[in-house]
């Protein structure tokens, strides 16, 4: 399949770092909430996946680098949705595809996914979902009082920052 020129196609995806031994201190209906919402809501890893997914298969035959690049995105994205679903268990909840909204659970559905039809706009959306994912998860580490689950989550903002400098770096190539 065609590739654009210029673009990496097999950049580096995922940090360097190994992921911490998933740890909580007991359970943790609060902690279990934020989690929630990285699990599936707007702005989650579900999200995220799904998002790449979506983009991968639209931009598949122009740029089929950049294609290759957002499965394996959406592999790493799915990987931290293995860790936070773990840990929700973990702290005694129940990791469904729902953040609560004003008490109320909102299920996650595919209207939540961006689905930009030209390259730079996609990228674009997910770039700020990176974004977002970043600004949530250091508000998060800020006030989490369980260091198991602080570790794991700024191990997981390690990814999304490389996530966020391949997106930067793409974006300019456009």
């Amino acid at each position: 399949m065609p590739s654009h020129p210029g673009f990496d196609t097999s950049p580096r995806v995922a940090a360097d770092a190994p992921y911490p031994p998933l740890e909580v201190n007991g359970p943790n209906h609060q902690i279990v909430r934020m989690l929630a919402f990285d699990l599936a809501s707007d702005k989650s890893e579900m999200t995220s996946v799904t998002q790449y997914m979506y983009q991968g298969w639209a931009l598949d035959r122009a740029f089929a680098g950049i294609a290759r690049t957002l499965e394996r995105l959406a592999q790493v994205e799915m990987r931290h949705m293995q860790i936070l679903g773990k840990l929700i268990r973990m702290l005694g909840g129940d990791p469904r595809y729902a953040a609560l909204r004003r008490g109320r659970p909102v299920y996650w559905n595919g209207g939540m996914v961006s689905y930009g039809r030209s390259p730079k706009p996609m990228l674009l959306d997910s770039f700020r979902l990176e974004e977002a994912a970043i600004e949530t998860y250091r508000r998060q580490i800020a006030v989490v009082p369980d260091e198991g689950v602080s570790i794991t989550l700024k191990r997981i903002v390690l990814d999304e920052e490389v996530h966020v400098r391949l997106f930067e770096q793409y974006l300019r190539q456009l």
